[in-house]
């Protein structure tokens, strides 16, 4: 009972908060007695190391770059007009079978056809064999020795065009003994005859399998589809503004290079152009035309490539990289060790590259390739191969 009085007496309160603050402040004189003195840092001026190239004007010719996939020029159904029996197959038609210009694919039975090729010969025969004495007895010897002489010419096996007629006589009495109906007959004839043969119309190989011998074809069947990968273009679509820039060339250059090995490459032309744009793209298409005559794999038709077009040359320009160009545009230059910023006029754009023109900026000018943030004008800077002290703040 007395401790707890104790404890209530103003004064021991008192008395017992002045005793904890001395001991506070004498603790912290012990502790500022046994503290080291720090180091303290020399000033130096920070520099900020930039990467810097400098400025070179010349012409530049553009390359338009596009893309697209290898389509090859000459990819043709080939149909036959007849019907009948097909009696030859060039080993079957197998897809990837590879096949010359001029080689015959496919034949089909013609003895039909060749029977009426010979009546209709025959028919024209007998028809200048009437005509020839009816020339002998008006004594037209030059007419008469003319069609005498194509007379012995045609044959069973032959059947050559009609001598050249002059004289409008001549014409009427050979209309008469009606030879032109005849020849005309014959020739239609030997066209069908044709028909029952199926030939490659040029180099390329089978897209896949065709006709076999033994089966029956019909007149407008797909006899077998035949490719060109020699011959191949590239569609291109381009935006107006890409339009503009192409070569003034009657036939622009073009290389080719695929998106998968850009170490491989072809050279092509500007064949075509589309006189339309596609609605849903506002692109006009344009045909990159090539040969691969090595048949390399990488340019077979449907691999994608990277197509890079002729364009104009511009006079006095540099290039640079886009994000060298800061929006404004403007360029940052280091001049004297100080920071400067000089405006560019951008005339073209190149994949990542900025066409610049020759303006404020002069040539040889330390462009500053190092991507600057929160720039000054003015500011020390130095190049990074410089011994000048780092700044170890953000550039």
């Amino acid at each position: 009972m007395k401790t707890r009085n104790i404890y209530e007496k103003r004064w021991f309160r008192v008395g017992t908060a002045i005793s904890i603050l001395i001991m506070g402040i004498a603790a912290m004189s012990i502790l500022a007695a046994t503290k080291e003195e720090t180091k303290k840092k020399d000033a130096t001026q920070r520099v900020r190391q930039v990467a810097t190239t400098p400025i070179a004007y010349a012409n530049h010719t553009l390359k338009i770059h596009g893309n697209g996939s290898v389509e090859s020029q000459q990819l043709l159904d080939l149909v036959s007009f007849v019907g009948g029996e097909v009696v030859y197959s060039k080993d079957d038609l197998k897809s990837g079978l590879s096949v010359k210009e001029g080689d015959i694919l496919l034949k089909i039975d013609d003895r039909e056809a060749q029977n009426r090729v010979q009546q209709a010969r025959s028919g024209l025969i007998n028809a200048i064999v009437s005509l020839i004495p009816e020339l002998k007895g008006n004594n037209q010897n030059t007419t008469y020795e003319k069609w005498n002489s194509y007379l012995e010419s045609l044959n069973m096996s032959n059947t050559p065009d009609l001598p050249v007629i002059n004289d409008s006589q001549e014409r009427i009495r050979v209309s008469m003994h009606n030879i032109f109906n005849q020849h005309a007959t014959v020739k239609n004839a030997e066209i069908t005859l044709d028909r029952h043969t199926i030939r490659a119309p040029f180099d390329g190989f089978l897209v896949n399998d065709g006709v076999i011998a033994g089966t029956w074809i019909s007149p407008g069947q797909v006899a077998v589809s035949l490719i060109n990968p020699f011959k191949l273009e590239i569609a291109v679509p381009l935006a107006l503004s890409e339009l503009e820039l192409l070569s003034d060339d009657e036939r622009p250059v073009a290389i080719v290079t695929p998106t998968e090995d850009p170490s491989k490459h072809l050279t092509g032309f500007l064949g075509r152009q589309n006189a339309h744009i596609d609605k849903r793209s506002q692109t006009v298409t344009i045909h990159i035309e090539l040969s691969n005559p090595d048949l390399d794999p990488a340019f077979l038709p449907g691999n994608y490539m990277d197509v890079y077009i002729q364009g104009n040359t511009l006079p006095d320009v540099a290039v640079l990289a886009r994000d060298v160009v800061a929006p404004g545009p403007y360029v940052y230059t280091m001049e004297d060790s100080v920071l400067a910023r000089y405006p560019v006029h951008i005339v073209a754009s190149e994949g990542d590259s900025l066409i610049i023109a020759h303006g404020e900026v002069a040539s040889g000018s330390q462009v500053i390739t190092t991507l600057l943030q929160s720039p000054i004008i003015g500011m020390r800077i130095a190049p990074f191969e410089d011994d000048t002290p780092p700044d170890t703040a953000a550039l």
